[in-house]
């Protein structure tokens, strides 16, 4: 199993964790970008195979894993995050990218690709959006505001037991238990204050959406999406039909996180993918 980022890449007073695995001499390089609270080590499982043969690289968004935590809530902001992304690509990879944006990091790919398309040669967008993270159930919407509202981050992160689904029975039956026992550490590593700042972004309707800019994006599209994860899965056909260049693949049985639960059929979406978009 792949460890944790070893590499450092320093950007705006932070350092931003990093690596990259396998041949850097065949194609183009495919980076992971992860999501909200996760790091590098949430596709840790997957990386050896997929550096089997290409250069793949990935690293840690300020506040998670082991980038920097600045404890300070003005710090840290979607754009922000996307700022420090595009630096550390055009500064440490340095060529064009097939791209996998998984969650948050599928809104910090959009908005990478629409300000520097010239570095980012195909996309995934893995269980994410460009308009709205919020769930349908207007219920459900007012109890995940008043979550984030009610959250102080003095008091340190929410206890991760609280916030349990359905996917993480699937997690736990599939992945080794020193793989679990990591990440929870990489998870109480988060920054309280990163937690706040990017859920409140999050959670709130509209602030976040590149709807209105996705004709922009002229480099072959797939979103690829769980068959189970509600909102994205809803929002997929959509998503993939705004784009000039766009397609959706669906994993059956899959909630948010189908690396872990379905790494096989995810391998072979990815496969897909490259064959497409370079065909």
């Amino acid at each position: 199993m792949t460890g944790d980022p070893s590499r450092r890449f320093e950007v705006d007073g932070v350092e931003l964790a990093w690596d990259e695995w396998g041949d850097d001499t065949t194609g183009a390089p495919f980076v992971l970008c992860h999501g909200f609270s996760g790091s590098t080590f949430d596709f840790a499982l997957q990386i050896d195979a997929l550096a089997a043969d290409r250069r793949v690289v990935a690293l840690d968004h300020r506040g998670h894993g082991l980038s920097t935590n600045t404890g300070d809530l003005s710090t840290y902001s979607v754009a922000q995050l996307t700022d420090d992304f595009l630096a550390w690509l055009d500064g440490a990879v340095g060529e064009p990218v097939d791209l996998l944006g998984h969650s948050l990091g599928g809104r910090i790919s959009l908005g990478a690709v629409l300000a520097r398309p010239d570095l980012v040669r195909s996309l995934i967008l893995m269980d994410t959006t460009a308009w709205s993270f919020l769930p349908e159930d207007l219920q459900m919407r007012a109890m995940m505001a008043a979550f984030i509202e009610n959250f102080d981050p003095a008091g340190g992160l929410p206890d991760p037991t609280l916030l349990r689904g359905p996917e993480d029975t699937l997690i736990e039956a599939v992945t080794p238990q020193s793989w679990r026992d990591r990440k929870l550490e990489l998870y109480e590593a988060v920054d309280p204050y990163l937690f706040k700042a990017i859920g409140t972004e999050l959670f709130t309707p509209g602030i976040l959406s590149v709807r209105d800019r996705l004709a922009e994006i002229t480099c072959p599209v797939t979103v690829l999406v769980g068959e189970n994860d509600h909102p994205f899965v809803d929002q997929a056909d959509e998503l993939a039909a705004e784009v000039p260049n766009g397609r959706v693949a669906v994993i059956e049985g899959a909630y948010h996180s189908p690396q872990l639960t379905h790494p096989d059929e995810w391998r072979a979406a990815l496969t897909d993918h490259f064959e497409w978009a370079t065909g």
